[in-house]
């Protein structure tokens, strides 16, 4: 089997769908999201070269060459080009096999996953707004949930009184028994992180995700032992190497790494391992809805000590009415719990009535 040709085709209802395609009809998909531009710049400058004429179920051997690179020419690509040629590749080896990713990852420890209602852009909202949104979830059946500030770590300690606001009125709002955590996304200086922690698990906070600008492994440290609430991060870093790093230096409670960010299912299943001999939790960042997030829960299915939900939101996805037109049959959540199916891949199928109508014309 041979790689034929590598599409990207912007769509009407958001994001890009890649596609790698094989001389014996069988492709694999995965997505482009905000970064589909510069994906489709690498894609014909240097990936298509590498990769056209080669065998795709040689996974492992693609993920070096385009990660570290080979020969004299040496091209390290950014790892969510990495990751999304990562995800084609894994749905293609599914399809040959006949079985689905998770089996050939090592088998499913669960097929039915708990998700969690995340929203954000917590830092142009008032109070309500969140709380109306969190609604949404609980109305939608979700059973946990997740607000985001979006911060930044350019906009240091720029309203943390609000941010609390939210926080306390969103907690108020949802039953004690269903886990509220709260994102900072790289907002707070340590101090303040600190301050606003405090008082935050007094209330009931389920994890506290990302209140240091992610370099900043030292401050991450002064912040997991000044508080006895569990910090998370990891969703930006790019490799095991990096996750690496940040356990040792920065040791936070929980290890959330992202399936593009991180380099695709082949990094992911790494970073998991390793997680596994930290004995570090796990709780996977993938605020989307379609095929990127569906191949991280195939990994996620496969880790024993997955047993936080993982995340969900429609932020940057299209609607469930649009994911409908998309696939034959849409990955859509059923009371706040994605059911994995047994078919190849990924076990998504791509609508090909649908889908003429939903390109984006250049």
């Amino acid at each position: 089997m041979k790689i034929t040709d590598i599409t990207v085709d912007p769509l009407k209802i958001g994001r890009a769908l890649v596609r790698v395609w094989t001389d014996e009809g069988i492709v694999g998909i995965a997505e482009a999201g905000r970064n589909a531009s510069v994906f489709k710049a690498h894609l014909e400058a240097t990936v298509k070269p590498m990769m056209i004429g080669q065998d795709p179920l040689q996974i492992e051997r693609h993920w070096e060459r385009l990660s570290l690179g080979v020969g004299a020419a040496t091209v390290r690509h950014p790892s969510q080009v990495v990751g999304i040629i990562d995800i084609c590749l894994w749905d293609i080896l599914g399809k040959v096999a006949g079985l689905p990713v998770y089996t050939l990852m090592g088998g499913a420890t669960r097929k039915s996953i708990q998700l969690y209602w995340s929203q954000g852009s917590g830092w142009e909202k008032q109070p309500e707004d969140m709380r109306q949104n969190v609604e949404t979830g609980l109305d939608m059946g979700f059973t946990a949930f997740k607000i985001r500030m979006d911060w930044k770590d350019y906009r240091q300690d720029s309203d943390p009184m609000k941010d609390f606001a939210i926080f306390k009125l969103c907690r108020e709002f949802l039953p004690d028994e269903l886990p509220l955590g709260f994102d900072a996304n790289n907002g707070y200086s340590v101090s303040t992180a600190i301050s606003q922690g405090v008082k935050m698990q007094a209330l009931g906070l389920a994890h506290f995700e990302e209140p240091l600008p992610q370099y900043d492994y030292p401050g991450y440290r002064q912040v997991v032992d000044a508080l006895d609430v569990p910090i998370s991060t990891g969703e930006l870093e790019i490799s095991r190497w990096h996750m690496r790093d940040l356990m040792l230096l920065g040791n936070p409670d929980i290890i959330q790494p992202d399936v593009l960010n991180v380099g695709g299912p082949s990094e992911m299943k790494r970073v998991y391992e390793m997680c596994l001999v930290h004995n570090k939790p796990i709780m996977p960042h993938s605020p989307s809805a379609g095929i990127n997030s569906m191949a991280s829960l195939h990994a996620y299915a496969t880790v024993k000590n997955a047993t936080r939900p993982h995340e969900f939101s429609l932020e940057f996805s299209p609607s469930f009415d649009e994911l409908g037109r998309l696939f034959v049959e849409p990955p859509i959540p059923v009371n706040g719990h994605m059911e994995l199916n047994d078919k190849p891949g990924l076990g998504l199928e791509i609508n090909e009535k649908e889908l003429p109508g939903l390109i984006e014309s250049i």
